[in-house]
């Protein structure tokens, strides 16, 4: 029996961001779990509107929206899945509108009896800055994951020289800038996560 560990990419880019070059160094980690099957899915390749809190997921009908962009596409194969992997940039602190916007439609699945509950989640973040809010990105995740009945888990590594998550900032020592790939902490902490959540998400499903 298959594990699908799903990693989700957060970024408006539809190329050469930082949070799918890490996330997708996640899921190759994962893959070297055995029985482990991932997906890469980009959220900039999806159409999803924002939630206009008109509250019929709260009476639990359906979502006026959803007939309307790919919304549900999304949250289907997040609840075929067992793992879940959010990558997402640093944008003022927090994570950007179309995350977030995806974040707030999934209030649907909530309403169904926690249907997203149990999955297994990890986290990667990537920001411009070293401290550029990388941390408070991640605490957004850890609530939104936490409201759904998710469970958060993190890398586990060298307890002084690895993090539970996956984070990186393209600016360097002394005001330089550096790219992704040459961030060796960031490339072994995301391994990290996606070995963690693959092996949690394998012996979940296993019971």
């Amino acid at each position: 029996m298959k594990t699908l560990v799903l990693g989700i990419c957060g970024s408006p880019k539809k190329e050469k961001s930082s949070s799918e070059f890490l996330l997708q160094k996640a899921l190759d980690a994962a893959k070297s779990v055995e029985k482990v099957e991932t997906e890469l899915l980009r959220l900039a390749d999806y159409s999803i509107l924002p939630c206009t809190g008109c509250d019929n997921c709260v009476r639990q009908k359906p979502c006026p929206e959803d007939a309307k962009d790919d919304v549900p596409k999304v949250l289907d194969k997040m609840e075929a899945t067992q793992g879940i992997i959010f990558a997402s940039p640093s944008y003022f602190s927090t994570v950007p509108g179309l995350l977030k916007n995806l974040i707030d439609r999934s209030r649907t699945r909530k309403m169904l009896d926690h249907s997203l509950r149990d999955k297994i989640v990890g986290i990667i973040v990537a920001a411009g800055l070293r401290q550029g809010g990388q941390e408070t990105t991640a605490s957004t995740i850890i609530n939104y994951a936490l409201g759904q009945g998710m469970i958060v888990a993190g890398g586990v590594g060298n307890p002084i020289t690895e993090a539970w998550a996956g984070m990186t900032g393209l600016q360097s020592e002394g005001f330089t800038w550096r790219a992704t790939p040459k961030d060796e902490i960031a490339i072994r902490n995301s391994q990290l996560v996606g070995e963690r959540i693959a092996t949690l998400a394998s012996k979940f499903h296993k019971g």
